[in-house]
């Protein structure tokens, strides 16, 4: 083809048909121009689908990862809800003298209450790759790109309500260690648990009974109860509405590229 077209120019110079040649030239020109753009415009949709094709992957992986933080946010707030039944029912019972709550059932309750840390653990792979990769922007979805983008100050948020609500339990764990009697009071509330330890019974005839007529531990199970409640009303209840949202975002993008 090449070759062909130098024929042409040659033959018009031969013959000295400048005029010719000129218009000639100059459309030979446009044709290579126009060429080159078709060439740098299929380039470009190759490498829009290529962009398209990996967002599809990250969106997939994201839907798995935030479909598992949901799994999880989900488990904290049941074994929290338990934990403030438990304290709920001690709190009843403080500062009172009834025959009828006997020291197994308030053992019963106090390691009930005390006994599970509460803490939510995401599952961040996907998005920190995202993050740190600078690839954020393959996000199409505005919202969804927000959502991704402001997680760590939501996480941020949960882990602050998180440490002020572990601030009782430390301290009613601390109570009960300098007033109670850890060791029967574990064997009375677990001692039946396949999952307990094997612990000789204690020596000591001391009771964690006393704890009753303990305000100090009355006002750490207060506030135990309290900050607990706040950390599934308000920012466990946020995070997992955010996490559906986000969830119901990414499932509307995958269904749009599938049909």
């Amino acid at each position: 083809m090449i070759k062909f077209f130098r024929k042409i120019r040659q033959k018009m110079l031969t013959e000295y048909k400048f005029s010719k040649y000129l218009l000639y030239a100059i459309g030979e020109i446009v044709l290579v121009v126009i060429g080159i753009l078709i060439a740098l415009q299929l380039n470009n949709l190759n490498e829009i689908d290529k962009v398209k094709d990996t967002e599809v992957i990250y969106l997939n992986a994201l839907h798995d990862e935030f479909s598992n933080n949901l799994k999880e946010v989900e488990r904290v707030m049941k074994l929290n809800k338990r934990g403030l039944e438990m304290a709920h029912g001690l709190l009843g019972k403080m500062g009172t003298d009834d025959p009828n709550f006997t020291e197994k059932v308030f053992d019963s309750l106090m390691y009930r209450t005390i006994f599970s840390e509460i803490q939510y653990r995401p599952s961040p792979g996907t998005l920190i790759e995202l993050v740190n990769s600078g690839k954020l922007s393959i996000i199409s979805n505005r919202e969804l790109r927000l959502n991704l983008a402001s997680w760590d100050g939501v996480l941020a948020s949960v882990l602050f309500q998180e440490e002020e609500h572990s601030k009782p339990r430390y301290k009613l764990i601390d109570l009960m260690n300098k007033w109670g009697n850890g060791r029967k009071s574990y064997i009375n509330a677990l001692g039946n648990n396949k999952f307990s330890l094997d612990i000789p019974n204690s020596n000591f005839n001391l009771s964690s009974l006393v704890l009753l007529q303990n305000i100090e531990f009355d006002n750490q199970l207060t506030f135990f109860f309290i900050t607990g409640s706040f950390l599934n009303s308000n920012y466990y209840s946020s995070l997992k509405n955010k996490i559906e949202n986000t969830l119901n975002i990414i499932q509307s993008e995958l269904n749009q590229r599938t049909n």
